[in-house]
This record gives structure tokens, C-alpha cells and sequence, in this order.
């Protein structure tokens, strides 16, 4: 693990691996931090550089000093690519990575070779979203980082993960619970405001998976089916009995399809 100072902001990352290939960055959901990519760590890098970091108030970064929008964690991203000297990458973003990711595309194409897009959605929040988001960070805000596992889980596991998986049920409330309730809330506003990513997925000229998971209550197989045909020639894997964190729920499907992907590069 080291550090990157971007924009002010001290970025940890975990970076492991080596290989002629352009390295493979991921991006973590909300609220969970790099270390949700373990399972990806080992089985991706066995000849590819494999870089993931921890957004602004999550795992070992610290808070941002101000309220970002999603082009603050793009820029974040592009500050690291340059910091090590990585000219370009095949980026993964999961729920809130993939939103970071779209806004990756629009900064820096340039510097994207291939994307990988799991269990995220181009549409902006709706009013209620918005609403539900902006109460949420008031709790957070007033209760601490403590009451996001409960509200969250059931949203972000599938019940066949929580019915038979309590152990991973565990791991994901203790990687919650490592963060910053300013980094919860700072994340909560910049969803919230996020632009509509529509019109990106046109734009999309570089190699695209996507991976959803079949009983995924946010981004559903409907929503990730109808992203992928929008962009060209990408390839849709559904993970069965899989929620919103599919690396997580089902590693090996998730990185047999990632591999696969990369294998074709």
C-alpha cells in the first residue's frame, strides 16, 4: 500500500503485479473502500499491474476539505495515473466507481484502453433518490458512519448472499465501518448531483465489459442489459444469485469474465 497527494488530498492505494500490459485500475463502491477488491488483487495480477485506490474519506484517505462533485474523484483518478507514470489503463468502477469511471471517460479518453462497468447505471438520481441521499448524509452527518451498514446491506447483497453468506455479510459491514462519516457524506452529495452519463455511453470507442448481478436491487439486469447495448460491441456477463457487489458476491464468476475481457485486449 502506498500514498498518492492529489489535489491536496492524501489517496492511498493498493497496488500489486507487474506486466507489459496497461495496468488495471478498480474503483470501489459506496460505502466501501479499496479493500472490497482483495478477491481481485491476487487473481488479477498475475501478469498486470493491478492498482486500486481508496477515495477521499474512505479506508486510509483522508476527507476532502470540500464538497466534491464526481469530476473531484476523476481528477483524483488522474492525478494518480500521473503520479505513477501510467499512461494509460483498463479502468474498473463498481456502483460509485462505475459513476466515477463515466466521468473519467468524458475528462480523459485519451488515457482509457479498456473500461469494466459493474452493477452501476448512466441515468442521474431520480427526485426521490435525491431526496433519500441527502437524508441519509444527515444521519450520517449526525450519527456516524455506524448506521450505514444497516441501511445499506440489504440494498447491496443479494438474499442468497445474506441467507448463506454471513460471513461475507460481516466483512462488508467492518470495510464500512473503516470510513469516514465526512467521506460518506461528501460521496451521498456528489451521487447526488451527478450528471446524466446517457449520452457518454455513446461515446465509448475502447473495449467495454459489463457485469451485473441477477438480483441486484439498484442497478437491475434490466438497467445494466440496456446500458450495454448502448455501448458498442460490449460484452454483458449476469452473475447468478449476485446483488450489488458481484466481485464480492461471486469472485470467481467475476473474475473469470474479467480475465477473460483482459485475455482479449
Amino acid at each position: 500500500m502506498a500514498d498518492s497527494r492529489n489535489f491536496g488530498v492524501s489517496m492511498w492505494y493498493r497496488e500489486v503485479g507487474e506486466g507489459p500490459a496497461d495496468p488495471l485500475v478498480l474503483l470501489h463502491a459506496f460505502p466501501l473502500n479499496g479493500k472490497m477488491f482483495e478477491p481481485q488483487l491476487e487473481a488479477l495480477s498475475a501478469d498486470r499491474r493491478v492498482v486500486v485506490p481508496d477515495f477521499p474519506g474512505f479506508g486510509y484517505s483522508p476527507r476532502t476539505p470540500a464538497q466534491p462533485d464526481v469530476g473531484y474523484y476523476a481528477g483524483c483518478v488522474l492525478g494518480l495515473l500521473d503520479r505513477l507514470e501510467i499512461p494509460r489503463v483498463v479502468l474498473g468502477g463498481v456502483s460509485m466507481g462505475g459513476y466515477v469511471a463515466f466521468e473519467c471517460v468524458r475528462s480523459f479518453p485519451e488515457r482509457i484502453s479498456g473500461l469494466i462497468l459493474a452493477n452501476t447505471r448512466p441515468d442521474p438520481d431520480s427526485e426521490e433518490i435525491r431526496k433519500t441521499r441527502k437524508e441519509m448524509a444527515l444521519r450520517v452527518a449526525r450519527e456516524g458512519i455506524g448506521i450505514l451498514p444497516d441501511l445499506q446491506m440489504e440494498r447491496l447483497l443479494s438474499p442468497h448472499t445474506r441467507e448463506n453468506d454471513g460471513g461475507l455479510a460481516e466483512k462488508v459491514r467492518a470495510i464500512i465501518l473503516e470510513n469516514t462519516p465526512d467521506g460518506a457524506v461528501a460521496a451521498l452529495g456528489a451521487m447526488r448531483e451527478r450528471p446524466d452519463s446517457e449520452t457518454t455511453l455513446g461515446e465509448i470507442s475502447v473495449p467495454t465489459l459489463v457485469i451485473g448481478g441477477e438480483d441486484d436491487a439498484i442497478s437491475s439486469p434490466g438497467v445494466m442489459g440496456e446500458m450495454a447495448g448502448k455501448i458498442r460491441g460490449s460484452r454483458h456477463v449476469t452473475l447468478t444469485n449476485v446483488g450489488h457487489l458481484s466481485n464480492l458476491e461471486d469472485p470467481e464468476g467475476f473474475n473469470g469474465a474479467v480475465k477473460e475481457f483482459l485475455g482479449g485486449l
